[in-house]
């Protein structure tokens, strides 16, 4: 029989084990989702659209990741003094977290063209407009805390199939909490992972998915016991994380979302200089 000072000592334990344990994961999940941020389509000063897109590191270089419609996205000209005209995007903005303060944000406008009138933004390498993806070069940085996502987190060792659920990180109609941080949006699996979807590294998510979120990057989060390789394991050290590709296109009537494959991804990150 354990006499009452040890039993204190036993509850005071495992209370701090178990706090230790959901504090690991908290952090651990805070970092991914920082690693999202909320982007507004600009023809010039004028929004024309909003979207979600994240950070990936290259050879020391940060690229922004998001569709590819995105950057081409146009919106009929709303001004009364310009009947029928159309706004096509030729600047990106970014919402990034302020390095050395999590708490605050701040916009930073980045071009999609240079000066010659050449677009800025890298396409997958073989796939190039046929793919919903691209990379753009980063060249404000300053004061931005980066918190990129790692393209080997797509090797994790977590079994996903179909029904099984995925999380949607990105800002829905622009909507997000805590000024900069976005929503957790909740999916599952709703087609074949070993198929490609209209013949296209994609697959498909029963999610209620809305405008906004195009670009968001999309996971496989376990926490606890978890399938891999097709056997039980226990997460350790927080949550484990898969990361599975990108978030591109919804169709509403159905509740379905399409997702870009991690594997379109990692060969955009790997023709990147």
């Amino acid at each position: 029989m354990y006499n009452l000072r040890t039993k204190i000592l036993l509850f005071l334990f495992c209370t701090l084990s178990i706090a230790h344990a959901v504090s690991q994961e908290d952090n651990q999940l805070d970092m991914f989702s920082r690693a999202s941020v909320k982007l507004k389509i600009l023809r010039d000063e004028t929004e024309i659209g909003s979207a979600t897109g994240f950070s990936m590191l290259k050879n020391g270089k940060d690229y922004l990741v998001t569709n590819r419609h995105v950057v081409l996205a146009c919106s009929l000209d709303r001004n009364p003094a310009n009947i029928g005209g159309w706004l096509c995007a030729n600047k990106v903005s970014i919402f990034h977290n302020r390095h050395g303060h999590a708490d605050q944000w701040f916009w930073v406008t980045e071009d999609l063209y240079d000066a010659q009138g050449h677009k800025r933004w890298f396409e997958h390498p073989t796939l190039a407009g046929a793919a919903d993806l691209v990379a753009i070069p980063l060249a404000h940085t300053e004061n931005v805390a980066f918190y990129d996502v790692d393209i080997e987190l797509s090797n994790a060792d977590i079994d996903v199939g179909r029904a099984d659920t995925v999380t949607i990180v990105g800002f829905p109609f622009g909507q997000s909490q805590n000024v900069g941080l976005p929503i957790w949006k909740t999916g599952t699996v709703a087609s074949e992972l070993s198929t490609n979807w209209s013949g296209r590294p994609m697959f498909l998510v029963d999610t209620t998915s809305r405008q906004g979120m195009s670009g968001s990057p999309v996971y496989a989060i376990r926490s606890g016991a978890f399938r891999s390789n097709g056997q039980l394991k226990m997460a350790t050290k927080g949550a484990a994380i898969r990361f599975l590709g990108v978030y591109s296109e919804q169709y509403q009537e159905a509740e379905l979302g399409g997702v870009w494959k991690a594997e379109a991804v990692k060969a955009l990150y790997d023709s990147l200089p």
